[in-house]
């Protein structure tokens, strides 16, 4: 008789720990989709302030070999940020110098070409509407684990807007923000 209730009773162990797996599970690739959404980064933006930071998302521009699609540039009163978001799920591996980087996700391995190179062709692109002004690039990684020396304009989605509101030395007044707004929204999507 013991033993018919040692059975029921390891059932019900068996079947609650199947339970809280499979919603740990659930819960775990939500969270990864979630950060898979390139608006992920455009709701963090929202949270700077309106006042000392202008959000513009999707910015195209020619270059010289075709079009950039800047994901998106922030401009304030400290300089232009220049954002460049990478989706990928794993632990990337490189150097900030180094041509390609390395995504493992499991047992899978792919290459990714430094993003830190596609940046700079965003500041470029920028630089010739704008003119010479403070650009400050940023990789932001929204799923990825960071195992390199990427340099401190890489940074994982939670560091953003720390990084961000780091930049505290003013370079652009109020006239040249404005005009560098209305440039880039004439060139927005």
């Amino acid at each position: 008789m013991d033993s018919i209730f040692a059975a029921d009773e390891f059932k019900v162990l068996a079947s609650l720990a199947v339970v809280i797996v499979t919603t740990v599970m659930f819960v775990r690739q939500s969270r990864h989709r979630s950060a898979a959404d390139p608006k992920v980064v455009k709701d963090q933006l929202e949270r700077l302030g309106a006042e000392d930071y202008t959000v513009l998302s999707n910015v195209v521009l020619s270059a010289e070999l075709g079009m950039n699609d800047v994901s998106h540039v922030v401009v304030s009163s400290y300089g232009v940020f220049v954002l460049t978001v990478k989706t990928e799920a794993g632990k990337v591996f490189g150097k900030e110098g180094d041509r390609e980087w390395q995504i493992k996700s499991g047992r899978q391995r792919d290459i990714l070409y430094n993003p830190l190179w596609e940046n700079r062709k965003h500041v470029n692109a920028l630089e010739k509407l704008t003119g010479p002004v403070q650009f400050i690039p940023v990789v932001v990684f929204t799923r990825a684990v960071l195992k390199g020396e990427f340099g401190a304009t890489v940074v994982r989605l939670k560091e953003l807007i720390p990084y961000m509101e780091q930049q505290k030395t003013s370079c652009l007044s109020n006239d040249k923000r404005d005009e560098i707004v209305q440039k880039l929204r004439n060139v927005s999507r």
